[in-house]
């Protein structure tokens, strides 16, 4: 029964995750092409004069998109060498269930219910980052930055929150409240200036002011730090080879490499 089971598992892997196989490749640029064609599908039922025109048509393709989306993460779960419910949580994973949510509850009558499923339909996008090696690559950037990015977004948070509350103090006519300060914060430090509620006074100007000049600086610069990374993972990715190791498989190597990094096996010259 395991023997079986490992050759469904290898079966579907080479299927659809081995992208280093023709068979997979073919399989994701469907899947891509399906993606694309589910989203113009559902943009153009949005419109009530296509709608009413091609209404059938439309919900025929969404049908045909939403099996083909189902049969997709039934192979992928056959791939998957672990545990079902280690599968089920994995963030990909997460997005396809909530991709292929409306195919199951489209017969719903409850209004509220259906908006938040075909809000779900969104979640469809997100599935190219499976299949895209540069979305995925800005993925790891931003994963590898985690922690520089979290500083900034906690300075960013209390630059807010002190620029809110000296308006909130310098002129409590026009920022009543809290939330409103808040939100003249946040649009005068990313530089949008609405202009819907503006400081009258010469303090507050100046506080606005410097809030401005602040948001061109900090703004700009988590783009050095993602920049400069994303350039050391290309270079990363030019020095690596796909070399299979012959024991545990494993491809991605360094080009100066003579052993495979995860079983310590000579690598084939």
């Amino acid at each position: 029964m395991k023997r079986l089971r490992n050759k469904v598992q290898k079966f579907f892997y080479y299927l659809a995750e081995d992208t280093t196989r023709l068979p997979a490749r073919a399989f994701n640029l469907l899947m891509m092409l399906l993606i694309f064609v589910s989203m113009i599908v559902w943009l153009l039922d949005t419109n009530k004069e296509v709608s009413k025109l091609w209404g059938r048509e439309l919900q025929t393709i969404e049908f045909v998109c939403m099996i083909l989306f189902l049969i997709e993460y039934t192979f992928r779960l056959l791939a998957y060498e672990g545990p079902f419910w280690k599968f089920v949580i994995k963030p990909m994973s997460l997005i396809d269930a909530l991709a292929i949510a409306p195919f199951f509850f489209s017969g719903s009558t409850n209004t509220a219910a259906l908006r938040l499923l075909r809000l779900f339909r969104v979640f469809r996008i997100f599935k190219l980052a499976r299949y895209s090696e540069a979305i995925n690559r800005l993925i790891r950037v931003f994963q590898l930055n985690s922690s520089a990015l979290g500083v900034f977004l906690f300075v960013i948070v209390v630059i807010l929150f002190i620029s809110a509350a000296l308006m909130h103090t310098l002129e409590p006519e026009r920022f009543a409240q809290m939330t409103d300060a808040l939100w003249w914060s946040i649009v005068t430090l990313t530089t949008v200036g609405y202009g819907d509620i503006v400081p009258e006074t010469v303090v507050g100007r100046f506080v606005a002011a410097v809030l401005m000049i602040f948001g061109i600086g900090i703004i700009a610069l988590p783009t050095g730090v993602l920049g400069a990374s994303m350039t050391h993972l290309l270079t990363q990715e030019k020095n690596t080879t796909d070399t299979e190791c012959t024991r545990c498989g494993e491809r991605k190597h360094l080009s100066e490499a003579r052993y495979c990094s995860r079983c310590g096996e000579r690598l084939p010259s």
